[in-house]
This record gives C-alpha cells, sequence and structure tokens, in this order.
C-alpha cells in the first residue's frame, strides 16, 4: 500500500512538472506570436525594434566609401553590386566594399546610364555611340544614325535605344543580348517620352507626346517583337489613348508582363491588352513612382499643424492591390525605386523601405543629401568628394 501511495505521489509530479513545461513553452510561443503581431502592426515598436535591436540605424562611419578625384567630370552610377565611375573615357568599377574591380575603356564623354541587375548600357547623350556591360565584362558596342535620346535594358541584357534625326522625331532601335538590332520603328509626328522592355524580351513599350493636332495628346504602344520580325507594319499591337491633354511621364514594365504607366494625375495598368486605373493622383500626392517589381508607391503629405506636417509612404500591389503604409512625421524631400525598395529623404536620413512596408535601413548624414542612385539591394549616396554605398 505504502509503495502504490510513493508511485502515485511520483507519478503526480511528473505529470505536475510536464504541465508546467508545457505551460511555460505555451507561454513562450504565444510571447513569441504577439511580439510580432505588434512587429508587424505597431509601426512606432517596429520602429523602436528595428533600430535599438535590428540595429537596421547606420551612419557614415558603418560603411564603405570612395573618394573622389573632385577637378575631374565623375559620372557615377551603380548597377547589380557594382558602383561605376566615368570619366575622360574611362570606366571604374568597384564592388561594394568600395574596391576597384575593373577598368573599361568606353568611347563615351557625356553619359545616359540605364541598368537593371547585372546588365549597364552607357550611351553617349545626343551622340552615336552605344556600350553595353554585364558585371565586369565588355559584351559589344554600336553606332546609331541619328541622335540618342534616352535608353532602356531589361534584365536579359535587351537594349531599346531611341533617336531622333532630321527625318523622324523619335526611332526606336532594339537590340538583343548580343548587340544584334531586332526592330525599329519610326515615328514621324510624335515624340517618346519613356521606354520599357519586357522581362521576357516579347514586348517593347513607349510612351509618346503627339503633338500634330489641335491638342496634345498622350498614348501607350506595345511592340511585339515576333510581329516585328515578321511583318513589321504589324508590329504594334495595342495602343492605348488617354483622354486629351493629359501628359504621361514614365511606364515600367514589371513582374507577369505588368505595365505601369503613369500620367499627371492617374496611374494605368496595362495587362494582356486590358487596362485599368489603379490610381487616382491627388493634390497632396507630393511623390509617385512606378519603378518597383510589382508596385506603385506613393507620398501622402498632411498638415498636422501650422509647421507641421506628416507624411505616409503609400505601397499598392499592382497585382492584388495590397496596400502597405509607412508613417514618417517630416515633410519627404525626394523618392527613390527600384525593385523592391523605395528610398525616402528627409534632408539628412533616408529611409530604406521594402514593398511590404518594413524599414530595411535607416541612414543619417551629417550632410544634406542631394544624390541617390539605387541598384540590387544597394544604395550608393553621391556627395562632391566620396560616394558612401549602403547595402541593403
Amino acid at each position: 500500500m505504502k509503495n502504490k501511495l510513493m508511485d502515485f505521489y511520483i507519478e503526480r509530479e511528473h505529470k505536475i512538472k510536464k504541465i508546467a513545461k508545457i505551460s511555460m513553452v505555451l507561454i513562450v510561443i504565444i510571447a513569441i506570436i504577439s511580439l510580432i503581431t505588434i512587429y508587424i502592426k505597431e509601426q512606432r515598436f517596429r520602429t523602436w525594434v528595428d533600430i535599438n535591436i535590428f540595429r537596421k540605424n547606420i551612419n557614415t562611419t558603418d560603411i564603405a566609401s570612395i573618394d573622389l578625384a573632385t577637378n575631374k567630370n565623375n559620372q557615377i552610377y551603380c548597377y547589380g553590386k557594382n558602383i561605376c565611375i566615368l570619366n575622360d573615357k574611362n570606366l571604374k568599377v568597384y564592388s561594394s566594399s568600395g574596391q576597384e574591380t575593373s577598368n573599361i575603356s568606353v568611347d563615351i564623354n557625356t553619359a545616359l546610364f540605364a541598368s537593371k541587375e547585372k546588365y549597364l548600357a552607357i550611351a553617349e547623350k545626343n551622340g552615336r555611340n552605344i556600350c553595353v556591360i554585364f558585371d565586369k565584362t565588355f559584351l559589344w558596342k554600336q553606332q546609331v544614325d541619328g541622335e540618342i535620346l534616352q535608353i532602356a535594358v531589361n534584365q536579359n541584357g535587351y537594349v531599346a535605344v531611341v533617336t531622333t534625326d532630321t527625318t523622324y522625331k523619335s526611332i526606336i532601335i532594339l537590340y538583343d543580348q548580343n548587340g544584334k538590332s531586332v526592330l525599329k520603328n519610326y515615328l514621324s509626328s510624335s515624340r517618346v517620352i519613356d521606354v520599357s522592355i519586357s522581362n521576357d524580351n516579347k514586348y517593347v513599350a513607349f510612351a509618346e507626346l503627339d503633338t500634330a493636332g489641335a491638342t496634345i495628346q498622350s498614348n501607350i504602344k506595345i511592340i511585339s517583337v515576333d510581329e516585328a520580325l515578321k511583318k513589321p507594319e504589324e508590329a504594334i499591337i495595342y495602343t492605348y489613348n488617354s483622354d486629351n491633354s493629359k501628359m504621361v511621364f514614365n511606364i515600367n514594365y514589371q513582374d507577369k508582363g505588368i505595365l505601369a504607366c503613369t500620367f499627371d494625375d492617374y496611374v494605368e495598368i496595362i495587362n494582356q491588352k486590358n487596362h485599368e486605373k489603379k490610381l487616382d493622383i491627388e493634390k497632396n500626392y507630393t511623390f509617385i513612382s512606378c519603378d518597383l517589381n510589382n508596385a506603385i508607391a506613393y507620398i501622402r503629405e498632411e498638415s498636422t499643424g501650422i509647421f507641421n506636417s506628416k507624411s505616409t509612404v503609400n505601397i499598392v500591389n499592382t497585382s492584388n492591390n495590397q496596400q502597405n503604409v509607412y508613417d514618417i512625421d517630416e515633410v519627404i524631400k525626394e523618392m527613390y525605386a527600384y525593385k523592391d525598395i523605395v528610398g525616402i529623404n528627409v534632408g539628412t536620413e533616408i529611409y530604406f523601405i521594402n514593398t511590404n512596408g518594413m524599414l530595411v535601413k535607416k541612414y543619417n548624414s551629417k550632410q544634406e543629401i542631394t544624390n541617390v542612385i539605387m541598384s540590387d539591394n544597394l544604395a550608393i549616396i553621391i556627395y562632391k568628394d566620396k560616394i558612401e554605398i549602403i547595402d541593403l
């Protein structure tokens, strides 16, 4: 009887300990879930955690830099994980740690730059020369007829060049990744405002401003590369005509073949020959960009007092309309966007936010920030005497 009683107490003690352990685990799990939920939903708490625990706040002393020769005409850009400096027809390429990795001769004086991932296109502004670099390797160069006005490149190395001559206001030329010309489109009465190449190389979209009529007409046209090779006269497979007097500023092919088009007071989405107004631009929207993989970013500014304002970064997914926001209790001076990162310049600080509305990095400078360029998980801050490099 005594042994049975002892066994009972021992078994009960084991059960109590087991329940206590399970309870502790459940409490920890619930606490973690609660903290994650608060982190996601409460921006002030999230900001405190990001800065004080995750150490997302960085200063000049925390990052790599590249010194600049102030007596030279430095033309600076970044692409992929590289930074490049062009002067005297010489392109020096640096890593994200600030180390020089390549030195490339290019026949370009005043550069137009365009990049996507590891591809970099450089053209002579109002000139004839263009070349393409992949990572640190020179791929090809071409000389075009007329004057180069703008360029674009996609992630596969296809390059679109917009030129003008005495006969045509705009000529669009598409080169493949080997530098072979695969199409030309001639516009006699309209000026190309922007051009973009789809991620699958199948389509070239361009925004045009037609001033031939009594009123200004903005149009978006899509060229099929396959049709251009077979029947050039039938290459334009889709045209979107805006209302009269509407101005188009920017177009960008995003993921899933979505073409985002920014006009003066709205954003239109074109997908599979269908179009939809995605956003009406209101008066208190200070900046807007569609230069993202799958979203539109815009800033809404609101007055919170006689001398105070609050800015809200709004990021709208162009596929599912999901919206994320990030509040900043300051007036925003500039916004930058690339792939899935939005940069917010408030003067001597920049917030880098992803398209989920989460802070990636906050950079603090000792001086006013005026020149920022972003590429893949990289941002550079350009000053007169140096470039500061931020890994994102």
